[in-house]
């Protein structure tokens, strides 16, 4: 997996106070009634494996959420540098994300009552706060130096970083439910986000991933928290940091620093990292910040694409670039040689936004097809412009 943890350095933020170019006129960001979107389409109700919105099916994944923290915690703590120990865990990040989309695109109260109620719950338990043996980034840095040894080495920080995505998802779900909450909720629930984003998750936002990955470096989990605490500054901020940092990973060659570079698995994480960035742009546009007309980081999304149109046919020509790093893998029995199977917007904002259709990538849609939401992106594309 990814040495995205070690580095605790934050990124540079040169330019980041500057106004996205290709927008006339903005300077403060505008919240969407629904997180992603003033309007949610049909689509928000189908998930990527045709299935339908379920009270039963949220109400089981928060709950497990719950009842399991303990044991998702040590499943955590057993992760090597290249693979993370959080299958069961991550099983229920997506039917809640999905879940939320659909009660808000149908009005469906019951249903955004059961996720809402069953997040007090978990806060109410202290869920992911007050386990014995959870952990944050700072104490996990001095336990294990992932990747000191190799792929194989034990890496301590995937336990805080991946607790911080579960506190996102959790967080965009109850944005995007935002009509639905009342004072009484919020009285039980921002507490417990606060604690959360004190903890895990501004870490997490902070932190140098070495690349582009889950939730646009996590900008995507500050950008939910905002929108909760009504706190538009803290989304200026958000978005003029994100914009900064997409310029300074993504080359004008439209290849990703550190993503492209990764051995033999170079390829899957460009596509992982460009899949994130599109989809943190379409959000972005929601807000006000329109990352594709930014006449820098327009043309460096394009690129991307293009190189991802190399990636698909022809990956010798794609990894001639090389690698770079130390958070590689050249074993030929790591190599994943197609598109991240997660990577559940890429093709459909690749195609509206650029005009190009990539081409099919036989064992992407092989595997893809089992995944339920987009999680490494917060939103599913084909929710945003079933809405426009």
């Amino acid at each position: 997996m990814i040495r995205m943890i070690v580095m605790a350095g934050v990124l540079a933020l040169s330019g980041c106070m500057d106004t996205v170019s290709g927008v006339s006129g903005v300077s403060r960001a505008e919240k969407p009634t629904y997180f992603i979107a003033d309007q949610l389409g049909p689509s928000c109700t189908r998930d990527n494996r045709g299935g339908s919105a379920s009270v039963e099916l949220a109400d089981r994944a928060l709950t497990a959420l719950r009842v399991n923290s303990e044991r998702y915690i040590a499943d955590l703590q057993q992760s090597t540098s290249m693979t993370v120990k959080f299958d069961d865990f991550r099983l229920h990040w997506q039917p809640v994300l999905f879940n939320s989309y659909a009660a808000a695109a149908s009005n469906d109260v019951e249903l955004a009552r059961t996720i809402i109620d069953g997040l007090k719950q978990m806060a109410v338990a202290g869920s992911y706060t007050n386990e014995p043996s959870l952990i944050t980034r700072q104490q996990a840095i001095q336990m294990t130096d992932c990747y000191s040894s190799g792929p194989n080495s034990p890496c301590a920080q995937f336990t805080p970083l991946f607790v911080a995505r579960m506190y996102a998802l959790l967080m965009i779900s109850t944005a995007v439910l935002d009509v639905y909450v009342t004072d009484e909720d919020r009285d039980v629930l921002i507490p417990w986000f606060d604690q959360a984003y004190q903890r895990f998750v501004r870490d997490a936002v902070e932190m140098d991933q070495e690349g582009i990955y889950d939730l646009g470096n996590m900008g995507m989990a500050r950008l939910a928290y905002a929108a909760l605490k009504n706190d538009m500054r803290l989304a200026d901020r958000e978005f003029h940091k994100r914009r900064a940092e997409f310029i300074n990973r993504i080359e004008p060659s439209g290849y990703i620093d550190r993503n492209s570079y990764r051995g033999v698995r170079g390829f899957w994480y460009h596509t992982y990292g460009l899949d994130v960035a599109l989809s943190y742009a379409l959000v972005a546009r929601a807000w006000g910040y329109d990352f594709f007309a930014d006449e820098t980081l327009g043309p460096r999304l394009r690129a991307a694409v293009d190189k991802t149109t190399l990636g698909i046919n022809d990956l010798r020509a794609f990894r001639s670039v090389g690698n770079r790093g130390d958070n590689i893998t050249t074993n030929p029995a790591d190599a994943k040689p197609h598109v991240f199977q997660l990577s559940l917007n890429l093709y459909q904002i690749s195609e509206r936004e650029f005009g190009v259709r990539l081409p099919p990538d036989r064992r992407y849609q092989e595997i893809a097809r089992f995944e339920q939401y987009p999680a490494i992106s917060g939103m599913a594309a084909s929710c945003y412009y079933s809405g426009r």
